[in-house]
């Protein structure tokens, strides 16, 4: 593309309370942590890479009418991207906890206003691109604004992606709802419960499959092309995978192959396991470490 690719992304917006005990947690106990709250919401989170990567993008969801809620429309919005968000008088904005040790974690969530997502609260796409996030799809509350998302995108015209979010709420049925995308990004947990790249592409026609600190693999059509990762320390592993799925679209939609667009995701994720939180460095944050 000639300018930058316009996203929309539906999904959730979040409140992340990240816990780092300060050892093994045990009923009963009383166990001293480092505790923090920060901006989170998988879908939330890939509209923020997206921007940081340059991508024009717009992020829609369901948030409470809470503080926190507005809270996040501010957070999106100096991130440089466009909230589109519904604004739910009856459930609190999502909060998400995070369990965080030895680079891995957690999560416990309560979905909150996200999970009832209407498909009203889906604006017409005037966009290059649409992804979805699972955890839409997922959810029975939320189901239909997901796959009306879908349904909308097919009808104008562009093209789409669905990263399957949890391997162990998926089913045969998740392959039905995304039937048609035109690239699923799930981790390799999520790629053996929907049965395998080669049963995949008779839905879609592109699979690209994250596999921890190992790469990354393309599956399609005419053939498989992997990528290994840099080494980097751990410091949050929250939102790796999102970050992954940003810095491939963007290059992706660019007109990378699919070696180019596997390097970019798994270079992105790199940049968001080495800090903590799941969102990239804010733009202060950014002009504070080119000084």
């Amino acid at each position: 593309m000639s300018s930058a690719p316009r996203i929309v992304v539906v999904g959730d917006v979040a409140v992340d309370v990240l816990v780092e005990p300060s050892r093994p947690a045990v009923p009963g106990a009383d166990v001293p942590a480092r505790i923090r709250t920060t901006a989170g919401g998988a879908g939330a989170n890939t509209a923020a890479w997206l921007a940081h990567l340059g991508a024009d993008v717009t992020l829609v969801g369901r948030v409470g009418d809470d503080p926190a809620g507005r809270a996040a429309a501010d957070e999106l919005r100096t991130a440089g991207v466009l909230p589109v968000l519904a604004v739910d008088p009856h459930h609190p904005t999502c909060t998400v906890v995070a369990l965080l040790g030895d680079g891995d974690r957690t999560l416990l969530s309560d979905r909150g206003a996200a999970a009832h997502l209407r498909p009203t609260d889906v604006p017409d796409l005037d966009a290059d691109h649409l992804h979805l996030s699972g955890y839409v799809l997922l959810d029975p509350s939320s189901r239909a604004a997901g796959l009306a998302a879908l349904e909308a995108a097919r009808a104008a015209g562009i093209s789409t992606s669905v990263d399957p979010q949890a391997a162990p709420a998926l089913t045969r049925a998740f392959r039905e709802w995304v039937r048609g995308a035109d690239l699923l990004l799930p981790n390799a947990d999520e790629l053996t419960a929907l049965g395998g790249a080669d049963t995949l592409l008779r839905d879609v026609t592109a699979v690209a499959a994250t596999c921890a600190g190992d790469g990354a693999t393309w599956h399609d059509r005419r053939g498989t092309w992997s990528t290994g990762t840099t080494a980097v320390d751990v410091v949050d592993a929250t939102g790796a995978g999102d970050a992954f799925d940003a810095g491939l679209l963007v290059a992706w939609l660019d007109g990378a192959g699919p070696e180019a667009a596997l390097r970019s995701g798994c270079a992105a994720a790199a940049r968001a396991v080495g800090r903590s939180g799941a969102r990239p460095p804010a733009p202060t944050e950014n002009r504070r470490l080119a000084r």
